[in-house]
């Protein structure tokens, strides 16, 4: 439809076209803040999926203006193709489809409204009138593309349970969901019943040199009382995730699940890890940071008569190894866990004292107490705390916390 004679008939819109490719920087910053403003699953994103977002809208504007500059609303197949692979993407990381497609009306509202803003007075209305109806033809294509290639790609994820599992988790890891929404649709689909607050268990073999095999994590799950996702099952008893990153698996575990059993079975299976409980299955990025952080750097006494460190071990290290995130306050909630309450005072009097002087005599004779009530409050502060002052690892975990405390 582009000719000589229809280039000089678009002039108008040519030189439009020219000026705005210098501004289209602002113009996108413009779009990117109302699609976060209109749409909740849009304001929480950063890094590479705002970027992502960006780049979409920088090369749907411009190919919009070249389409418009040259009065033809033709979408070709390479157009077609792209959409294609952007629904696609948006399936694979679960962003709902409603607002994928909501995006894009978004966008180009603003888009059409900078332009009749900026420069009605160098257009005619016929070039404002063509303009809007190209967006509604490329919405009208675009929709089509994103909705097939999307149902496509949701259909074939959900194919194979396990897979699909683990994407959700290797998802929720990346802090790629970020709706609520968004993630009930995909649990939904997937026949999951995910806690609110799971466990998080993240283990490698006591074998630096091993790397955990798929058939090994199956092990593990249902050596808990689990059903892997590809047997037959119930939708009710689906509450877990589990994948594997490098010589590690990761699973989210359901509340029923005693920590003490996961400790039993990690050491049956030569099996070492981190596990955190307590977070909020939309914290669980940073859960899971914390916990591979904390195997990347615990000692190797940390791990003296036991597989598995907890979430106070992980804030311990988090603070020994001045990691950004380090928080003295969680380290003390942690660690301490019920001896910070009034009730249990007295117990971490003598947990404080026993620490300070090395034996149970000399701190009772510090507390003037008998050595037997201090003994007896040595024995309900491991109880409370699960960790013994007898152990080099226990001993700084709880000196330190108790110390913060203090410094309050």
């Amino acid at each position: 439809m582009t000719t000589p004679e229809g280039s000089s008939m678009y002039s108008a819109r040519a030189s439009v076209v020219a000026t705005i490719e210098s501004e289209l920087g602002g113009v996108v910053a413009s779009a990117v803040d109302a699609i976060r403003d209109a749409i909740p699953v849009y304001r929480t994103l950063r890094g590479a999926q705002l970027a992502d977002v960006e780049a979409i809208a920088y090369w749907s504007f411009r190919r919009l203006m070249t389409l418009w500059a040259g009065g033809d609303r033709t979408i070709d197949e390479r157009d077609h193709s792209r959409f294609r692979a952007i629904g696609a993407a948006r399936a694979a990381d679960g962003r709902p489809l409603a607002d994928v497609l909501r995006a894009y009306r978004v966008a180009s509202s603003v888009f059409v409204r900078y332009v009749n803003t900026e420069y009605l007075d160098l257009l005619e209305p016929q070039d404002i009138a063509e303009l809007s109806l190209g967006v509604l033809d490329a919405i009208d294509a675009i929709s089509e593309e994103i909705i097939d290639a999307y149902v496509l790609a949701r259909e074939q994820l959900t194919s194979n349970r396990g897979q699909s599992h683990a994407a959700l988790l290797d998802d929720l890891l990346a802090a790629r969901h970020n709706s609520p929404g968004a993630l009930a649709d995909r649990t939904r689909e997937l026949d999951l019943e995910l806690p609110g607050h799971p466990m998080l268990l993240v283990v490698q073999s006591t074998d630096p040199s091993r790397r955990l095999a798929d058939d090994t994590v199956e092990s593990l799950v249902l050596a808990m009382g689990l059903v892997p996702p590809d047997r037959t099952t119930s939708p009710a008893q689906r509450t877990h995730l589990c994948t594997r990153r490098e010589h590690r698996a990761i699973a989210l575990l359901p509340g029923s699940i005693a920590r003490a059993d996961v400790e039993l079975v990690c050491g049956e299976m030569l099996l070492r890890g981190c596990v955190v409980e307590g977070s909020p299955l939309a914290g669980i990025s940073r859960a899971w940071r914390l916990a591979s952080e904390a195997l990347d750097s615990a000692p190797e006494h940390a791990f003296d008569n036991r597989a598995l460190l907890d979430h106070g071990d992980a804030q311990l290290l988090a603070l020994l190894t001045a990691r950004p995130t380090a928080d003295t306050s969680e380290v003390v909630r942690t660690v301490l866990g019920p001896l910070t309450e009034p009730a249990h005072e007295h117990i971490l009097q003598g947990l404080s004292a026993f620490i300070a002087t090395g034996t149970a005599t000399a701190a009772a004779r510090r507390l003037h107490v008998h050595p037997q009530t201090l003994r007896y409050r040595l024995r309900r502060a491991r109880e409370l705390t699960g960790r013994d002052p007898r152990s080099a690892w226990h001993r700084l975990a709880l000196d330190t916390a108790i110390a913060l405390r203090q410094l309050g």
